[in-house]
């Protein structure tokens, strides 16, 4: 089964909180490779889709699953496997992560069909990052071809 980048981040999400003890939002923020409004999206989508209580505490800026609703032990299990598998399944290709610091970075908007979204989100899911590292690379790699494409016509010497 393959996940998407998100779908894989609110799995791991549940793992990290499902022991019932409080992890520090910078260890959920450094486990999942995300940002801190990208956690609160994906706390809320946790606590919507599974019925989860779970606690912010401002005192040690930690987040504590209170009520697991249907994170069972059961749910908890099959959520592993299915990471498992995904994980599996990305290692069959290997693919390089390009990143940038967010100060370096700007924001461009795209429009694009949505079987050119899922190929990235594809892309993005067997190299481990986000959607945003995934057209990093893809342009990075086009930018080294096309220059060595117009090198071997002997154009920009």
């Amino acid at each position: 089964m393959q996940l998407s980048t998100r779908q894989a981040r609110i799995f791991r999400l549940a793992l990290l909180l499902g022991s019932g003890l409080p992890v520090s939002a910078q260890k959920i923020i450094n486990q999942l490779g995300c940002s801190e409004p990208t956690l609160t999206r994906a706390l809320k989508e946790l606590r919507e889709t599974y019925s989860a209580e779970i606690k912010y505490s401002k005192a040690t800026h930690s987040y504590q699953l209170l009520e697991p609703g249907q994170l069972d032990k059961k749910a908890l299990r099959r959520i592993n496997e299915i990471l498992h598998s995904s994980i599996d399944h990305k290692h069959t290709e290997a693919v390089s992560s390009v990143s940038l610091d967010k100060e370096m970075k700007k924001s461009v908007s795209l429009s694009l069909r949505s079987s050119v979204l899922r190929k990235i989100d594809r892309l993005a899911l067997l190299a481990d990052t986000t959607r945003s590292d995934a057209v990093e690379m893809l342009v990075d790699n086009c930018i080294v071809e096309f220059l060595s494409t117009l090198s071997q016509r002997g154009i920009g010497r």
